[in-house]
């Protein structure tokens, strides 16, 4: 590889462009609905697609393409969403619509796992945690500037230029892989399902897996709606809204980052259950100040702080427990964000309509126990272990 620190910022630009394919309805569902003559409530299913599509489509394409090495197949899937988008902006219709974002979902996520593969392979393994923190962090700035300026380019541009400028991110940045990124610039491997089936057997592997199914439950069901649940409680907020959705990117950026290096020094699986026991004491502090404007907007960084500290240590703890050699499990972790997204956002919306906006919260306390429990139960079984190969 000619230069991994510039690769390394082209994946996290690639980051950021693929948060944005994800996000970038939910900040113009309203603009989106008007052009294609629909309700929001249906324009909303094109993000539902992408979600069903990365939950369940990654997974299965792995297994269907397994022949094909890693970075052929990045390519491939990169190759793919460029196209999917492509088509994004040329169709009318709704329905295909649907069918592209799902197809888009199953391969952008695609490429997102082979992402984090090919990162974790070129880095050392004390630089693990702060390789993933900068690639991740493509995402965080997808929400701390990405959102908020597509909002804004909103009112020159329509949603269809939004997606023509990204695609133009991903051909430059296809092109960059194309010559730079080969299969020799390491060890590149086809997925073996055999071995890949055999990390099930493996403890520490499940445990992450359920550990992010249980925490994105909950993540899903509080940060879905945080935008509606902040105004209702507090309707004065209206006017500083967009300043707040700054604030919370630049929580999610800094949560991020602090995770990096945490992870570095104390290992994934500690740093798990620190943040689990963070996520508990944010969500408390938000149920606690129901009432009380500004300690709830501030419980509610902290809580997104943690979010994103968590999600750090679950990119970077599947690929160590696998020693990044399993796509597989780290598509089944990525497909369990996706699908715990979509329950917890589900879930909401029944406990919203039954019940209202201000009991979301419960869902995501009993998930932050959960999650608490579940890194407890396998700090106990097999940190000595983890430590062991850290330190190694």
């Amino acid at each position: 590889m000619k230069n991994k620190n510039v690769t390394l910022v082209v994946f996290t630009l690639m980051n950021f462009v693929l948060a944005m394919l994800s996000f970038v309805f939910n900040g113009i569902l309203d603009q989106v609905a008007v052009s294609l003559n629909i309700s929001i409530s249906d324009s909303g299913l094109l993000t539902t697609m992408y979600l069903y599509g990365a939950a369940f489509g990654v997974p299965i394409s792995l297994i269907l393409f397994r022949k094909i090495e890693r970075i052929r197949m990045l390519k491939i899937a990169l190759l793919i969403t460029i196209l999917m988008t492509f088509a994004l902006v040329l169709t009318k219709d709704f329905t295909q619509l649907l069918i592209i974002r799902l197809i888009t979902g199953i391969s952008s996520i695609s490429y997102s796992v082979l992402a984090i593969s090919t990162v974790m392979a070129f880095s050392s393994k004390e630089r693990q945690g702060r390789s993933m923190a900068f690639l991740i962090m493509g995402n965080s700035l997808a929400l701390v500037i990405g959102i908020p300026l597509t909002r804004a380019l909103s009112a020159i541009l329509d949603w269809r230029s939004i997606f023509w400028i990204l695609n133009v991110m991903m051909t430059l940045s296809l092109i960059y892989f194309q010559i730079y990124l080969t299969e020799s610039s390491h060890a590149s491997t086809k997925l073996d399902l055999g071995n890949e089936l055999k990390f099930f057997k493996d403890g520490k592997t499940v445990f992450v897996i359920i550990y992010t199914l249980i925490m994105f439950v909950g993540y899903g069901a509080f940060y879905t709606y945080v935008t509606p649940y902040l105004l209702y409680l507090f309707p004065s907020l209206e006017t500083i809204m967009s300043i707040l959705l700054v604030l919370l990117g630049i929580a999610g950026f800094t949560g991020n980052l602090i995770g990096g290096h945490v992870s570095d020094r104390i290992g994934y699986a500690r740093a798990l259950l620190l943040g689990a026991v963070m996520h508990v004491i944010s969500i408390v502090m938000i149920f606690l100040f129901q009432s009380h404007q500004w300690l709830s907007v501030i419980s509610t960084l902290l809580w997104l702080m943690s979010s994103w500290f968590i999600g750090l240590q679950l990119n970077t703890g599947i690929a160590q427990v696998t020693q990044n050699k399993s796509s597989f499990m780290i598509s089944l972790n990525t497909s369990a964000i996706q699908l715990g997204s979509a329950i917890g956002s589900s879930l909401a919306a029944i406990v919203i309509s039954q019940s209202g906006m201000q009991n979301i919260v419960f869902i995501t306390l009993l998930t932050s126990l959960g999650i608490t429990i579940t890194q407890i139960i396998s700090n106990k079984k097999y940190l000595p272990t983890t430590l062991t190969e850290i330190n190694e």
